[in-house]
């Protein structure tokens, strides 16, 4: 498992280190990202979700579990943000999309690749294709509350359209249930200029934990991490193991993914919902941190059987 987990940590510390040591610029960070997470990531989700075999590899109990699991976790963290830190609906729901809001492709699929095996990525994506939509329309609709105006469905769905990362999920998605063959040569193509596309979203993640900072009510900072890193994922393996009796992979597979640390996109709604932007930074960098100790001792549990 160490053998495993150590890259991944070693490709982000270099971006920290890079960035720390101004060998690179942050402008060139921005740079890598925009290529990164607006062309090479959409391309290599795209192509790998097209020619993925997904016949048969998912069913209800999977989606209901990682997902009734998530969003009953936002409904009370939300709720619970209003009643102890006494946070406005906006407030709240930023919380909560904090506290709930997986870096799933940066942080997850390296990890389980690493981990299991690269066979578990059709699984994964599917999985997780409808997390950013379910979440970033739950804080749109809780922070409607707060500033009386009515969600917009419509203005929502084309905000999520223009996401590429979203865009290479579903056109990957039609373009495999259609059963429309990518001719080889442009999937060769496409798998040659993706080939690099983790690392750099890991090196960049690494650098993008020196650009924010932990600051802000650290009680709130801390409370969002317990819940993102221990309660969210202990409450996917209760339900996995007690109410569906889901098998040990997918268990993992469900647990790794909801253990992962704050994605950065939360940080950008914040800033849409101009409400809990330190919050959502910190507990970004806190929780990414304290996921290098969290993950593996997930892992590790799951591996031995200590919830059996």
């Amino acid at each position: 498992m160490f053998s495993s987990l150590f890259p991944l940590v070693v490709v982000a510390l270099l971006g920290y280190v890079a960035l720390r040591s101004h060998y690179v610029s942050a402008q060139t960070i921005g740079d890598l990202s925009k290529i990164t997470f607006s062309l090479l990531f959409p391309l290599f989700l795209f192509i790998n979700i097209a020619q993925a075999d997904l016949s048969g590899i998912v069913s209800y109990s999977v989606f209901l579990t990682f997902y009734a699991v998530v969003i009953s976790t936002f409904i009370i963290t939300t709720l619970l943000a209003a009643r102890l830190f006494k946070m406005q609906s906006a407030g709240g729901a930023v919380f909560a999309l904090g506290s709930t809001y997986s870096n799933t492709i940066i942080v997850g699929l390296p990890v389980l690749i690493s981990v299991l095996s690269p066979s578990v990525a059709a699984l994964v994506f599917l999985i997780i294709s409808f997390h950013s939509a379910v979440l970033f329309g739950a804080t749109s609709i809780f922070s409607s509350f707060a500033t009386g105006n009515s969600f917009q469905l419509t203005r929502f769905c084309k905000g999520l359209l223009k996401n590429p990362l979203l865009i290479g999920i579903y056109s990957g998605l039609m373009v495999n249930m259609l059963g429309i063959d990518v001719p080889g040569f442009i999937a060769s193509t496409l798998h040659l200029i993706t080939q690099g596309a983790l690392a750099l979203a890991l090196f960049i993640l690494g650098a993008n934990l020196y650009q924010y900072r932990l600051a802000g009510n650290y009680q709130q900072i801390i409370s969002a991490t317990i819940i993102k890193l221990i309660v969210l994922p202990l409450a996917v393996l209760l339900v996995a193991r007690l109410g569906f009796q889901l098998s040990d992979e997918i268990t993992l597979i469900l647990v790794v993914l909801t253990a992962c640390p704050t994605g950065v996109n939360a940080y950008i709604v914040a800033c849409q919902q101009n409400s809990g932007q330190s919050l959502v930074a910190g507990t970004v960098v806190l929780s990414t941190l304290m996921s290098v100790v969290t993950i593996p001792l997930w892992i590790y549990v799951l591996q031995t059987h200590l919830f059996s």
